[in-house]
């Protein structure tokens, strides 16, 4: 279905992209999530992903995933951010036309990448780019999530755009790499 208004649904994304990021900032650069001070942010994070999650679901079904080149960089990311911090269902329904777009050239391939690394982790898999972290060690400790090829993930990683290597992502992301880590056992 085609879209009337552009401008009008550009700035309603526009909205929900800078909201979901707001919080994250507020959150990740400034309280900290381990802080005492994080659960109120960490509800109102979570309360602005389902209203995000309720407003795009219903874009979705009507226009479905729209064309960068037609709402802009800034819109295109709210359909990234949204459907990244939606559970495993959302991604695995929505991840396909984010690829699609990706490989047209309508849709950023670093975020297709990142979406892929995140659904391969929840269905239990290893990841391809290694953009994706989580406390599933033993020891509780966030590291990056085990990774299909690590000898060669930064050829990987620079081919498809990303420009840190996996051992410097992990460093800024103050995470643990292990490139021989291994899949949590499922419980």
């Amino acid at each position: 279905m085609a879209v009337d208004n552009y401008d009008s649904l550009r700035l309603v994304l526009e909205g929900m992209r800078d909201r979901d990021q707001k919080v994250r900032r507020i959150l990740l650069d400034s309280i900290g999530l381990e802080s005492p001070a994080a659960g109120p942010y960490i509800k109102r994070m979570l309360d602005i992903d389902e209203e995000n999650q309720q407003n795009i679901k219903i874009i979705l079904e009507k226009y479905g995933w729209l064309e960068q080149s037609k709402i802009g960089p800034r819109a295109a990311e709210a359909f990234f951010f949204t459907v990244q911090h939606a559970d495993k269902a959302m991604i695995e329904k929505y991840f396909p036309a984010l690829q699609n777009l990706a490989v047209k050239g309508e849709a950023n391939p670093l975020h297709s990448a990142m979406m892929e690394d995140r659904l391969l982790m929840y269905q239990g898999k290893k990841q391809i780019y290694g953009t994706q972290a989580a406390d599933f060690r033993a020891d509780k400790q966030m590291a990056i999530w085990p990774i299909e090829n690590p000898d060669s993930v930064n050829a990987i990683r620079q081919a498809i755009g990303f420009t840190q290597s996996i051992e410097a992502y992990a460093q800024e992301m103050e995470v643990i790499y292990d490139p021989k880590e291994k899949l949590p056992v499922k419980k």
